[in-house]
Order: C-alpha cells, then sequence, then structure tokens
C-alpha cells in the first residue's frame, strides 16, 4: 500500500512540474488582430513583441511594408482599400495580423459640411485645405 500511495506522489508531482514548466516556457503571444488605419501616402509604425522573420501583404497595391528593425515595421499606405497584414517569427507563430484600412484622408482631419459642399481640413496650429467639393444636388436638373 505505501508503495501504492508513493507511486502516485511520484505521479502527481511530475504532472505538477511539467506544468510549471509548460507555463514558465516564453512562447510568443500572438497579438489580437486589428484594423490599422494610414491615409495614402502616409506611414505609421507596427511595434512587434518578437523578432519578425516574414511579413505578407494581401494586396501591395493598397500598403507596403518596410521592415526597420526585428521588432518594427512601417506601413505605407499606397491607394484607397483594405488589406491585410500578417507578421510571423522564425518559428512561424504570428506576431500580428489584421487588416490595414487605407483612406484617402488623414484619420484627424476635419470634414466641414455647408449645405451640399463638403471641404476637409488638416489643421495643426494652422488649418489646410485637403479637399473641397459640392456635391449635386439630387432634386437639380
Amino acid at each position: 500500500m505505501r508503495r501504492l500511495s508513493l507511486a502516485f506522489a511520484a505521479f502527481f508531482s511530475l504532472c505538477a512540474a511539467a506544468a510549471t514548466a509548460q507555463a514558465a516556457s516564453p512562447a510568443a503571444a500572438p497579438t489580437a488582430p486589428r484594423t490599422l488605419s494610414v491615409a495614402a501616402g502616409q506611414a505609421t509604425t507596427v511595434l512587434l513583441n518578437g523578432a519578425v522573420r516574414d511579413v505578407v501583404v494581401g494586396d501591395p497595391q493598397i500598403a507596403d511594408v518596410s521592415v526597420v528593425n526585428d521588432r518594427t515595421l512601417v506601413v505605407l499606405g499606397k491607394r484607397t482599400g483594405v488589406t491585410s497584414l500578417f507578421a510571423f517569427d522564425a518559428q512561424g507563430r504570428t506576431l500580428t495580423g489584421g487588416q490595414v484600412l487605407v483612406s484617402d484622408v488623414a484619420a484627424d482631419a476635419v470634414t466641414v459640411q455647408r449645405g451640399s459642399a463638403a471641404s476637409t481640413y488638416a489643421c495643426d496650429g494652422r488649418c489646410t485645405t485637403l479637399t473641397s467639393a459640392a456635391q449635386p444636388n439630387a432634386g437639380q436638373p
């Protein structure tokens, strides 16, 4: 009976040691999928939790990616649209992934609607007009 209880104790202590070792192993947890917004002709950085080896862009005509170093990417918006971006480490684990939304207007731009005319501005101390267009009236011939 004593041998049986020693065998159970040894088994459970080995299981506990294996679980502790598995929890302590440094596995890179993937970042939750997200949407990255960037204006066409602009760039933004993406910081990673591990060293990147491979980068995949769904449509390189919409966005381009440059690897600055093993933990930093620069995403350049090329033309309006949506594409996907994924970065993988040397073991093939996903470091980040999600959609890249490229718009024709910067995210911090302001659009002012006056009747049927819309104007978009970028402001930083002084405002600069980005676009200004009158929208056609639905009731006019």
